[in-house]
Order: C-alpha cells, then sequence, then structure tokens
C-alpha cells in the first residue's frame, strides 16, 4: 500500500518529468547518461526527475518541486549550488572565451595550489574526470615499479574504464564486467578493507604488485570510512615491499578541510587522485604525487608514459572556478567544523532510531557525508560484509521516492552535507526519515 500511494504522490507532482522520461528512454540506452542517475526508481515502476535550476542547498526540477538537495552534483558542490562567488568569476572570464585547446595560466596557479597545500603532491598532472586520473595513477605506478598487478578495495569505485572497473556495485564476487577482460587477465586483484587478511594477499603477491589503490572512505561503495589503523599499516606494507599507494581522494579531497584527508590521517601515499571540489563543480580529474613518479609523463622523458589528457585537459573554467573555490574554502574552518560535526551527529542520530526500532536501515558515512542503506532484516551494527550480503535494492528504491515526495533529493540513500546547509536542513532529514523508515522497511513490494 505505501509503495502505491507513494507512486500516485509522485506521478501526480510529476508529469512533466514523466512525459520527458519516456522521451529520454526512446533516445538514451536506459534513459540516462549516467547509470545512478534513475536513483533506481525504474525497478518499483517510477522514474527519475528532471532538474531545472539549483540555488545554495536548493535544486528545482521542470515540474517546479524544490528540494532539499544532498547529492550536490555528485559531491563536487561543497560550497552549495551556484555559489555567487563562483557564478562572478565565471561571468568576468566568459568574455574572454571558455576554451581554446592551449596552455592558460590557471592550470599553474591551480596546480600550485594543490602543490602548496598538500605535502604529498609535488607535481600535477591534469585530465577531465576521476576516471580517467585513476586509469592513469594506475598506468604511472605499472611503468615505474615495472610490475602488472593493481590491488583495489572490494567495492571501491574508481570509475568505470578497463582499469579498475571490479568487485563493485553489481560485480562482486568475481564477476567480470560484460566487455572487459576477467579480473586476473586485466591484472587485477582485490581486497577487502579493514581485515587482517588483506595485508596476507599483500605478502603473497608483493612482488608483482604495482600499486594498492583506495579511497580513504569508499564513496560509490556506500560511504564506508577505512580505519586510519588499516590504513597506516599499509602504508608500512607497500613502503616495505616497495609497491605504490595510490589514494583516491576525488571524493575527500577538500571534503572535510581545505585540504586532502591524507593530511588529517597523517599517511602520504605516492601518488593521489583528485577531481570533483577542485574544479568548483566544473569537469575536472588531476594525478598528484611525487615529482620522480609523475614525471614519467612529461614528453620530455626518455620512456614517457602516455597521458593524453584530451580535448579539455587544464580546461579553463575548471581552473578558473577550482582556483576560486579552494580560496574560499581556506577562509571556510568555520563552515567545514560545522558541516563535519552536523554529519556525525546525523549519522549517530539516525543508527540509534533505526537500532531503537529494530529497522533494517543503516548510516554509514564519515563527518560530512551520509549515506543510507535499506537491508532485508535487521541487524543490530551490521559488519561491512553483512551490509552488502544483505541490500535491498527496491526498498533502497522505495526510500529515494518517499525522500522526493518529501521535498529531499540525494542519492545513495542520502549523500553529503554542503556548506549551504543549516542546522534547521539537519533537523528536517531527521524528521523526515524518522516518518519513513518503518514504511519503507516494512511495506509490501508486490
Amino acid at each position: 500500500m505505501f509503495l502505491k500511494e507513494e507512486l500516485g504522490i509522485f506521478e501526480r507532482n510529476h508529469p512533466k518529468s514523466k512525459k520527458l522520461w519516456e522521451k529520454a528512454i526512446k533516445v538514451l540506452p536506459g534513459g540516462i547518461s549516467h547509470n545512478i542517475r534513475t536513483f533506481g526508481l525504474p525497478i518499483i515502476g517510477g522514474f527519475p526527475i528532471f532538474i531545472s535550476s539549483s540555488s545554495g542547498p536548493y535544486v528545482k526540477d521542470i515540474d517546479d518541486n524544490k528540494y532539499l538537495d544532498f547529492w550536490n552534483g555528485h559531491f563536487a558542490m561543497i560550497l552549495g549550488h551556484n555559489p555567487p562567488e563562483i557564478q562572478e568569476i565565471i561571468k568576468q572570464h566568459l568574455q574572454n572565451g571558455w576554451h581554446f585547446g592551449t596552455n592558460t595560466p590557471y592550470q599553474i596557479e591551480l596546480a600550485s595550489k594543490l602543490i602548496d597545500d598538500n605535502p604529498g603532491v609535488e607535481k600535477v598532472r591534469f585530465c577531465t574526470s576521476g576516471t580517467e586520473a585513476t586509469m592513469y595513477a594506475t598506468r604511472l605506478a605499472r611503468a615505474y615499479t615495472n610490475r602488472k598487478l593493481i590491488a583495489k578495495a572490494v567495492m571501491g569505485w574508481h570509475g568505470a574504464s578497463d582499469t579498475l572497473c571490479y568487485d563493485v556495485g553489481g560485480l562482486v564476487n568475481g564477476k567480470a564486467p560484460l566487455g572487459q577482460l576477467k579480473a586476473e587477465e586485466a591484472g587485477i586483484i582485490t581486497f577487502t578493507i579493514n581485515q587482517d587478511d588483506s595485508f596476507d594477499m599483500i605478502q603473497k603477491n608483493s612482488s608483482q604488485l604495482a600499486a594498492i589503490i583506495l579511497e580513504p572512505i569508499l564513496g560509490g561503495g556506500g560511504g564506508f570510512a577505512v580505519n586510519v589503523e588499516f590504513l597506516k599499516r599499509l602504508r608500512e606494507e607497500t613502503e616495505k615491499y616497495g609497491i605504490l599507494l595510490i589514494f583516491d581522494e576525488v571524493i575527500t579531497g577538500y571534503r572535510f578541510n581545505d585540504s586532502l584527508l591524507q593530511n588529517n590521517l597523517k599517511i602520504i601515499p605516492d601518488l593521489t587522485t583528485m577531481g570533483k571540489i577542485i574544479g568548483g563543480g566544473f569537469p575536472i580529474g588531476a594525478i598528484g604525487g611525487k615529482e620522480e613518479i609523475i614525471e614519467l609523463s612529461s614528453p620530455q622523458s626518455k620512456s614517457q608514459v602516455l597521458i593524453g589528457g584530451g580535448t579539455f585537459s587544464g580546461y579553463p573554467l575548471s581552473m578558473i572556478a577550482g582556483l576560486k573555490t579552494l580560496e574560499v574554502l581556506k577562509k571556510s574552518q568555520q563552515n567545514y567544523s560545522r558541516i563535519n560535526e552536523e554529519g556525525t551527529s546525523l549519522i549517530h542520530r539516525l543508527n540509534n532510531f533505526f537500532n531503537d526500532h529494530k529497522l533494517p536501515v543503516v548510516a554509514t558515512g564519515f563527518k560530512s557525508i551520509v549515506m543510507l542503506h535499506v537491508m532485508s532484516k535487521w541487524i543490530k551494527n551490521p559488519s561491512f560484509n553483512e551490509i552488502l550480503e544483505f541490500a535491498d535494492k527496491r526498498r533502497e528504491a522505495l526510500l529515494q521516492l518517499a525522500l522526493f515526495n518529501r521535498g529531499i533529493s540525494g542519492l545513495h540513500g542520502l549523500g553529503a552535507l554542503s556548506m549551504a546547509n543549516t542546522h534547521e536542513h539537519i533537523i528536517q532529514v531527521m524528521n523526515v526519515m524518522e516518518e519513513i523508515a518503518e514504511p519503507v522497511s516494512q511495506s509490501s513490494l508486490n
């Protein structure tokens, strides 16, 4: 009954989105250009919304529905949507043109800023996405070490390239993506975060491992934090065996403080991939790290590692918006502290509520990252493996539907806080979750 009622409300409030969805599925495979942008809604008889504008903490769809947004452009919009400082500087530079396909001074300025902020970044190479950055980082690692294998975390999302798209999403337990090589043929092995037997894997393959890559917080994998002690031991083991350690900080970079998360952790990897926030909401990717490794991509190198970059590498508007964003964030320590505390508190309060009522929902995340998982059964304080094993994708889609119907937009259950969010917004989320968590987890989906 709850599903039927929620679908009815959603359809009545989104006639234009429904009509556009019917057109989209005729011209785009699955109706989308990024798999997760269906919000899972088609599997329960729904359809995604189509956004027309945004401002501060809100987005508005083509049916004029307004949502408190926690997806924030795949976590890129930490200042909120359409921040005036970024809008103004982009307006100033648009009159000079927006794409040249040449070198610009802005590339040097943003690279210098990243180097100044982060001791582990000695040189930077820009590309256009986090997916490219991680692909190129592993290529550099293989070239530098003259080894083949790359180890990645189970549920670690590094983009959908042929290089690292293994053991993530629906591809766990050794399943290979259609059209790609099997993991062993691609030179990929996987490990589980926060488990001691992962170090047995490292020791066993130490002579062949070029690099270990992981996110300090598994973003696309569901907001699972990697224990600091696990990361410290990874650093020790990789140094011991001459294996490069790569941190994927596409999400975590500048998310919790005005630099990379590695600085707070006091764990410096050999290479770091970056994106999202450092582009100020414009397309960007970057590889940073030790000069001797990054320099292998130089055209002047005798044995150059090819990092082509692409038409829009070093895109002027991305460099300009990114630099301005980092300047604003440098003055935003109070806001960082506020949203980190709000996020930590929200995770704690949500899990207390779910456990008190024995509801099969769990909040994961770290500081300002807050994600929600709906499970097929209640387990008190479920483990990483239990959350994956008992994930209920249909109920997770129903959760997203119910949130939309109550004016909240998110993905992975919720997403992340921006500096445009207030304490009142967090209270609103808590109130809505207290209203919908029980019917979402207990309603019949037939």
